[in-house]
């Protein structure tokens, strides 16, 4: 389930309007709005934040993150020694090598944290040919890093 959908939920079963939430929290309801439609994506601090004023567990936010953040994990070898700084550099240089087709879905999955079904829905792409198309820039993407990392 996409954060946004669980903020609204929650938020809801509260009884809270978007206007109490973002009170609470000391945003703009704008800002809600957009995190419960997936327009904006909120950080860490702010779903803890959102957690506890909605009194549940940051871990009901956590499960979908996690799971993605370790398809990409995967791709950067054992022992590297990289740290994330180093590595932003070389995956900005990556994205550059796709077709723009790729470039959008591997950022759709891994930035907007979207599932391979969200992401067929909004490109009009069936959703096998999504998941093939990320296995095979995950893929070189594992190459890249073993070509680029000295």
């Amino acid at each position: 389930m996409e954060t946004g959908r669980i903020i609204s939920e929650l938020r809801i079963s509260a009884g809270l309007t978007q206007e109490e939430l973002a009170e609470r929290l000391y945003v703009s309801r704008t800002l809600v709005q957009k995190w419960e439609t997936g327009k904006r994506r909120p950080g860490k601090s702010d779903l803890e934040s959102v957690a506890a004023i909605l009194g549940a567990d940051r871990g009901v936010f956590c499960e979908k993150d996690d799971g993605i953040m370790a398809e990409l994990e995967s791709c950067v070898p054992e022992n590297c020694g990289m740290t994330e700084e180093s590595v932003i550099p070389l995956l900005e240089n990556f994205l550059q090598t796709l077709p723009p087709r790729e470039r959008n879905i591997f950022i759709k999955r891994y930035h907007f944290l979207r599932s391979a079904k969200e992401i067929s829905t909004e490109t009009g792409i069936r959703q096998g040919h999504v998941r093939t198309i990320l296995s095979r820039t995950r893929s070189k993407l594992k190459e890249y890093f073993k070509e680029n990392i000295k």
